[in-house]
């Protein structure tokens, strides 16, 4: 109950005779608490009002999270404590991978909202890679989840050390297949000469950008 009025009043009299109160008596009334309102979130309950100590839980639409208390209590004077909390946006950071960017980022953007998808490739010298040193496309999507995280990202790996990954399985499989150490030395001398071609059009491309 709440006290609606004045918590003291006295008898008095004005023209010395006739006695009075000096206020109206005041009225106790239930005390109520509006329905909170919390943009972009919501509360698990249809009431409209609620009684004194009554408690809410709040949670936030998707793609938002909760800042502040997710409960709060009515209080004697009709407020709820803590004070209603707010539904923030999730953002996601720029995602991150070594020796690889994000294919035109606008200016230096550095946060994403939840459903935004970047393109991320690598740099000069280097090729996308998801597991092992197996290459993959030029490019790679990501997407900004609820949860503020990206979706797998991938691998920069050095082009050289993927070529060289990749002969050794196939040297190997000479090798089981019976092909003489002759030819197993000459097909060395050619991966070596395409290793420095490479490297050569690497450092080549860097200095062009």
């Amino acid at each position: 109950m709440a006290l609606i009025g004045d918590d003291s009043i006295y008898c008095t009299s004005r023209d010395g005779v006739n006695l009075a109160w000096s206020g109206p008596a005041p009225q106790c009334k239930v005390v109520r608490c509006p329905r909170p309102a919390v943009e972009r979130g919501r509360i698990l309950s249809r009431m409209f009002t609620f009684p004194y100590k009554a408690t809410v839980r709040f949670s936030c639409d998707e793609g938002y999270t909760l800042h502040g208390a997710a409960e709060s209590q009515c209080m004697s004077d009709s407020s709820w404590h803590p004070p209603l909390p707010t539904c923030q946006r999730v953002l996601c950071p720029q995602p991150q991978v070594a020796n690889g960017k994000v294919e035109n980022s606008l200016g230096d953007r550095s946060w994403y909202p939840t459903n935004a998808t970047v393109t991320l490739e690598c740099l000069p010298g280097y090729h996308l890679s998801a597991d092992g040193d197996v290459a993959l496309e030029d490019s790679w999507t990501a997407t900004c989840l609820p949860d503020g995280s990206w979706t797998p990202l991938p691998q920069c790996k050095e082009e050289e050390a993927a070529d060289v990954c990749e002969e050794l399985r196939a040297m190997k499989t000479l090798f089981e297949c019976g092909v003489p150490a002759a030819e197993v030395k000459t097909l060395l001398e050619v991966q070596k000469l395409f290793l420095e071609i490479q490297k050569l059009k690497a450092e080549l491309e860097s200095l062009a950008k």
